[in-house]
C-alpha cells in the first residue's frame, strides 16, 4: 500500500519558538499521522513529527504543523507498538521547487504491530558497493543471506552503502526491499553525490532511502539515526554534528526518562567525532545508551565514561564488503575481502531482552558458532601449522574488546590464560607477505590494500613447555558481559 499526500499549505508568520531554526523561516506545511483500518484511517493523537531539526507532536485528530525548507524531509517518529503502512516509502521529501505559496497536506499512514520483550535486529556496516560487478557480489553473498534469514526483526545499514557511486542507489534500493524485513539506513561519507553543492549532496541518498537524520521506537527502546558526515573542500569530510543534529537529538531525548534504552546509529564512529562533547552533555543523564558505527572497515568496541558516570557502549560493526571486495575470490567470484583487524566479512546481531541486550558477530556464508580465529605456528609462518617452537599461538575474538576474557582449557584441566596484545593479525599478516612475494592474489583477483592496522581483538598464550608430542583436544573459552560465553573445542598439533 501506497503511502498518500495530499496538497493545502499554511503560510504563517508567527512567533512561535520551537527553535532558532524554525524562527529563521516562515514556510509551514501541515498533514496527518492515521492509523490504516479496514475501511478508513483515524487520526493518531501526540505522535511526533520531525524534518530532521524540528520535533511537533499531532493533535487530537492526529493532525500536525511543522516549518520546512526545500530539501529536507518529513517523517513520524513511530511510537512502539506502531509500523509503517508503506515500509518502502514512509517519509516525506520536501520538493526543491517547493515555494511558500505552494499548497502542501502531507497524510503518513501508520499501522499496529505487536511489542515485543525480546527482538533481534542487525547492525551492517559498509556494504560499499563502486560498481554493477560488485554489486553483484554483494547480491550473492550478504543480500543472499539476509533474503534467505527469517530469524530477525529488522535491519540497520551503517552508512557507505555505495562507493560515490550514487547512480547505484536505485538497484540497491530495490534489493534492499526485497528483503521481507524491515530496514532503515544510515549515510555515510561515500553516499555523497558530488555532482552537486555541500549542500545539496545528501539529496540522491534522501530520495532513494529517506531521511539522514530520524528516529523511531521499538519494543521500547529509542532508536536514532544521525548525520556524522560534515563536507569539507571539494570531496573530504569532517566527522562533526551539525546544529540540526544536535537541536533534534535534545527534543527527542527531552521527551524520555533517564532509563530509556537508546540506540544511536550512525557512519563515523562516535569516538572520531570532532564535537562528540555536544552529544554527551545531551546524553550525560541517560543510563543505558549503545552506539552502532560503521566507516573503519573494522570491528571494534569503546565504552565512553560520561561525566554522570554513566557509559557509552560503541560497537563498530565493520564491514560486510569486508576489506572493499578486495583479495582472493573464491569458487563463487566473491572475494575473501579480510578486513585489515582480521575480521571476515559480516555484520553484527543484536539480541534485545527489555533493556538489556547481548552481541554477536555473524560472518557472511560462515556457521553462527565461528566467533573467532586461531593461529597456532610461527606469527611469520603459513596456516594450517603445527604449534609454534615459541609455543605461542593468537585467538582474535572478533567482538572482543578489553572486556574479554580469553582462556585454554588443556586436556589435563590445566588453564593457559591469554594475554591482550595490539598487534597485526597473523593471517592479514600472511596476506601481506604473499601478496609482496606476488603469490597472491590470482589475475582475477584484486590485492588487498591497508594490510597495516594493529587489530584491537587479539589475545597472545603460550602453551606450556610439558606438552608433549602429538595431537591434543583443548577448549577455547571466551568470556564478555556483552556476549554469551563461547566454549569451542578444536586440537592443537605438537611437533
Amino acid at each position: 500500500m501506497t503511502t498518500t499526500f495530499k496538497i493545502i499549505v499554511f503560510y504563517c508568520c508567527l512567533s512561535i519558538s520551537f527553535s532558532s531554526y524554525a524562527q529563521a523561516i516562515n514556510t509551514w506545511v501541515s498533514g496527518t499521522v492515521s492509523i490504516q483500518n479496514k475501511s478508513s484511517h483515524k487520526g493518531l493523537k501526540n505522535m511526533m513529527v520531525s524534518n530532521g531539526d524540528t520535533i511537533v507532536t499531532t493533535n487530537k485528530k492526529g493532525v500536525f504543523k511543522i516549518p520546512v525548507k526545500k530539501g529536507q524531509v518529513v517523517f513520524p517518529i513511530l511510537s512502539s507498538g506502531y509500523g509503517y503502512a508503506n515500509t518502502k516509502k514512509w517519509w516525506y521529501n520536501i520538493p526543491s521547487d517547493f515555494e511558500s505559496t505552494s499548497d502542501l497536506k502531507i497524510d503518513f499512514q501508520l499501522q499496529k504491530i505487536q511489542k515485543n520483550k525480546a527482538f533481534k535486529f542487525l547492525a551492517i556496516g559498509d556494504i560499499q558497493v563502486g560498481d554493477n560487478t560488485e554489486l553483484l557480489q554483494a547480491t550473492q553473498s550478504v543480500l543472499k543471506e539476509l533474503l534467505n534469514r527469517n530469524d530477525y526483526d529488522f535491519s540497520i545499514y551503517l552508512g557507505d552503502l555505495v562507493n560515490d557511486a550514487p547512480d547505484l542507489f536505485m538497484p540497491l534500493k530495490k534489493l534492499v526491499d526485497d528483503v521481507k524485513q524491515p530496514s532503515w539506513v544510515v549515510y555515510g561519507n561515500h553516499d555523497r553525490n558530488f555532482k552537486t553543492d555541500k549542500e545539496n549532496q545528501p539529496n540522491l541518498f534522501r530520495d532513494n532511502f529517506g531521511p539522514d537524520t530520524y528516529a523511531f521506537f521499538r519494543n521500547d527502546v529509542l532508536f536514532v539515526a544521525l548525520n556524522s558526515i560534515k563536507p569539507e573542500g571539494k570531496y573530504g569530510y569532517k566527522g562533526i554534528y551539525k546544529k540540526n543534529q544536535i537541536d533534534f537529538l535534545s527534543q527527542l531525548l527531552a521527551t524520555v526518562d533517564a532509563n530509556q534504552p537508546i540506540v544511536i546509529s550512525q557512519h563515523i564512529p562516535f569516538v572520531g567525532m570532532k564535537n562528540k562533547k555536544e552529544l554527551i552533555e545531551i546524553l550525560n543523564p541517560f543510563k543505558n545508551v549503545l552506539f552502532l558505527t560503521g566507516h573503519t572497515h573494522t570491528a571494534f568496541r569503546n565504552t565512553i565514561k560520561m561525566p554522570s558516570g554513566n557509559m557509552i557502549h560503541e560497537l563498530t560493526a565493520g564491514a560486510v564488503c569486508g576489506n572493499w571486495w578486495t583479495g582472493q575470490k573464491d569458487w563463487e567470484g566473491i572475494p575473501l575481502a579480510l578486513m585489515s583487524c582480521g575480521t571476515p566479512k559480516g555484520y553484527f546481531e543484536i539480541d534485545f531482552n527489555k533493556a538489556d541486550y547481548k552481541i554477536k558477530y555473524k560472518g557472511i556464508n560462515l556457521p553462527s558458532n565461528k566467533q573467532f580465529s586461531v593461529w597456532f605456528g610461527d606469527y611469520n609462518g603459513e596456516p594450517l601449522s603445527s604449534l609454534a617452537e615459541s609455543n605461542a599461538f593468537y585467538v582474535n575474538v572478533f567482538s572482543g574488546s578489553s572486556d574479554t576474557k580469553v582462556s585454554v582449557v588443556l586436556p589435563n584441566k590445566k588453564v593457559v590464560f591469554l594475554k591482550k596484545e595490539a598487534i597485526l593479525d597473523p593471517f592479514v599478516n600472511y596476506i601481506k607477505q604473499t601478496q609482496k612475494e606476488g603469490l597472491t592474489p590470482d589475475k582475477n583477483s584484486k590485492k588487498s590494500a591497508y594490510l597495516r592496522t594493529k587489530s584491537r581483538h587479539i589475545w597472545k598464550g603460550v602453551m606450556p613447555d610439558e606438552l608433549e608430542k602429538g595431537y591434543h583436544k583443548v577448549e577455547i573459552k571466551i568470556e564478555d558481559p556483552y556476549f554469551s560465553t563461547i566454549k569451542d573445542f578444536l586440537w592443537v598439533l605438537k611437533e
